[in-house]
C-alpha cells in the first residue's frame, strides 16, 4: 500500500532540502501525484510503506569488537615535539619579516 506525503513532509523524512525533492520529482526519480485542493494544485509524492520503514530503521554497522589502546604519554610527547618545531620555525619567520 502507498501513501501520499507532501513535499515538505518527504524532504523532512529523507533529510532534503524541499529544493532536492523538487529536482527529483522533475528528473522523474519520485513519482508525484497531483490534486487539485481548496481550488489549488497541491503535489503529492508516492510513498510507499516500505520505503519509509527503511528510513525510519536504518541499518547501522557495528565496530569491531576489538578495543584499541592508546598510550596517551606518547601521543601528547609527539604531539607537543611537532608543536614546538612549528613554534620555532613560525618564530623565525617573524624574525626575518621584521
Amino acid at each position: 500500500m502507498e501513501e501520499l506525503i507532501s513535499i515538505q513532509k518527504y524532504a523532512s523524512l529523507n533529510r532534503l532540502s524541499t529544493h532536492a525533492v523538487i529536482k527529483k520529482t522533475m528528473n522523474g526519480e519520485l513519482q508525484t501525484v497531483v490534486k487539485e485542493e481548496n481550488g489549488k494544485e497541491v503535489t503529492y509524492i508516492l510513498n510507499p510503506k516500505v520505503e519509509k520503514k527503511a528510513i525510519e530503521a536504518p541499518i547501522i554497522e557495528k565496530a569491531s569488537d576489538e578495543e584499541c589502546t592508546i598510550d596517551y604519554q606518547k601521543a601528547y610527547e609527539d604531539l607537543n615535539k611537532e608543536y614546538l618545531i612549528l613554534k620555532t620555525k613560525y618564530e623565525k619567520l617573524l624574525s626575518a619579516q621584521s
